[in-house]
Order: C-alpha cells, then sequence, then structure tokens
C-alpha cells in the first residue's frame, strides 16, 4: 500500500508541475490567423517579435494574432519555407517572451509538452509526448530531403499546432 501511495504522491507532483509549466509558457503563445488559415506563435521579444510555422501564412499579406481577449495586426517579418519557419512583428503592444531552453540538451525519451492557441483561447490547448529522435531527417516526395536535423516527437499534434512552443 505503501508503494500505491508513493506512486500516487509522484504522478500528483509531475501533474502539478505540468500545469504550473503550461500556465507560465501559455503567457507566451499567441494565436495568428492568416488569410486562409489559423495556426499558433511563439512570443520572443517583449516588443513583439514572433515565430510561428511559413505554412501557417501561406502566401497572406495580412496577418492578426491574439492572445486571449488582445488582438492586433502584425508583419511579416521574414520567411524561410524550407525551414517552415516565419517571424512576425506585432505592431504594438507589450509582451512576454518565451523562456528559451537548449534544444542540444534533450535526450531520445524525455517528456515534452506541445501547446497551441489558434482560436485564441483564454488558455491554450496541451499535449505530451517524449522526444523519440534528437536528430532527424524529414524527407518530401520521392525521398528529397525535406528537412534535416529536426526534433521528433510523439506528441499528438491537431491542426492548429503548426508554429507553438
Amino acid at each position: 500500500m505503501t508503494q500505491l501511495v508513493n506512486s500516487l504522491e509522484v504522478l500528483k507532483s509531475v501533474s502539478d508541475a505540468t500545469s504550473a509549466l503550461i500556465k507560465k509558457t501559455s503567457q507566451s503563445v499567441v494565436a495568428v490567423k492568416a488569410q486562409m488559415s489559423r495556426g499558433t506563435g511563439v512570443v520572443l521579444t517583449k516588443d513583439g517579435y514572433i515565430v510561428t510555422c511559413n505554412h501557417v501564412l501561406s502566401g497572406c499579406s495580412a496577418v492578426k494574432i491574439g492572445q486571449g481577449e488582445k488582438t492586433l495586426s502584425a508583419k511579416i517579418v521574414g520567411t524561410d519555407p524550407y525551414n517552415d519557419i516565419a517571424l512576425l512583428k506585432a505592431e504594438r503592444g507589450e509582451f512576454t517572451p518565451i523562456e528559451m531552453g537548449d534544444s542540444e540538451q534533450l535526450n531520445v525519451g524525455q517528456y515534452v509538452l506541445a501547446l497551441a492557441n489558434p482560436f485564441n483561447r483564454t488558455q491554450p490547448t496541451a499535449t505530451s509526448g517524449m522526444v523519440t529522435n534528437v536528430n532527424s531527417t524529414i524527407r518530401g516526395w520521392r525521398g528529397a530531403t525535406a528537412m534535416e536535423n529536426v526534433l521528433a516527437t510523439d506528441a499528438q499534434l491537431n491542426p492548429g499546432f503548426s508554429g507553438g512552443p
């Protein structure tokens, strides 16, 4: 019985820590709304530089970002279709930048979280999984290399998770 109680205490501790991390990180997650799609973005700086996936923008010129009740226009600063990354700049506002980690320190089997907020809700959606490969290559059509040196995870990503942490 003692082992069961200890196991439940460990599970509660992990659950509480996960919930606290999601709450802290969600302050740096924004909704990204392009002309034909929605995705998620991550705040990099206090003055509103935001990173998202290039495919979320898919050739649009007008972008809106949202965080709870706040919706703002953003400019596309730059895009990189090969690496599927884009940089946005909110036209105004002050933001909470995400605390950056070091992906070089990740190992296969480590627990990971993914957050998304494509519909600009007050709390983002979260999912979890583990790192399955730390230096993966994603292949495109006919075996051509699409992306190299990417992290792979088994976290279930749903539509709208693109661009999120």
